[in-house]
């Protein structure tokens, strides 16, 4: 190995929703939004909340930006793979669930990048207390790849009113769990999303619940 291997931008503190407790801890890896997003739809671009933090705070799309260009090395998954062994050895960890966000912010941007986090996810397969977590428009990039398989993966596709053919012809093809934004409600008859605390409600994490849906705000 020619150079040391260094610690990535992994977020450990949670935020609003993904809260740390005595039971769970989160991991979170982000990246810029609206410009690693290629199937992003109007609707999605124009509520986009990632979005609005990086207006918001100064410091969040300068970190954003930097991990997106650790994303790009030929060393990320020997990187992210090092960053979590020594995350989660750590004391805090221990006993714990853990729950790692791939992307609260950003989405798959290519196929090597699809295939990268593959090859991370694969590595913890057999850590029995860790469990990767990624909603994604970005679907046509894990055609190749059998996702619901994977038993330490809670795989969503991410859809909204104006989501393309292709990519409700792919959930259709491959059955996969879908979560959505409403408006309302109403006349809405999967699983209910109240955004409030993911460490109680797990919904999201359970590959059981096959639809699930928030309301816009």
């Amino acid at each position: 190995m020619t150079k040391l291997l260094k610690m990535l931008n992994v977020n450990r503190e949670g935020n609003r929703k993904l809260k740390n407790t005595d039971k769970v801890r989160f991991l979170i890896w982000n990246l810029p939004a609206i410009k690693t997003c290629p199937y992003r739809t109007a609707l999605c671009e124009r509520s986009c909340y990632a979005r609005k933090a990086e207006r918001l705070y100064p410091q969040v799309l300068p970190a954003r930006e930097a991990n997106y260009i650790e994303s790009l090395s030929d060393d990320f998954v020997a990187n992210m793979i090092y960053t979590i062994e020594k995350i989660i050895s750590g004391r805090a960890y221990q006993g714990k669930k853990i729950i790692f966000r791939i992307h609260e912010s950003g989405d798959f941007y290519s196929q090597e990048y699809v295939d990268k986090w593959i090859e991370i996810i694969k590595h913890f397969e057999n850590v029995d207390n860790l469990v990767f977590h990624a909603y994604t428009k970005s679907l046509p990039y894990f055609e190749k790849h059998d996702v619901k398989s994977f038993k330490n993966l809670a795989f969503i596709a991410s859809v909204w009113a104006d989501t393309s053919r292709e990519n409700l012809d792919l959930i259709a093809k491959h059955n996969y769990r879908i979560y959505t934004a409403v408006d309302s409600f109403k006349n809405w008859t999967g699983n209910k999303c109240r955004c409030a605390d993911c460490a109680h409600c797990q919904q999201c994490m359970n590959n059981r619940i096959e639809k699930i849906a928030c309301e816009i705000h």
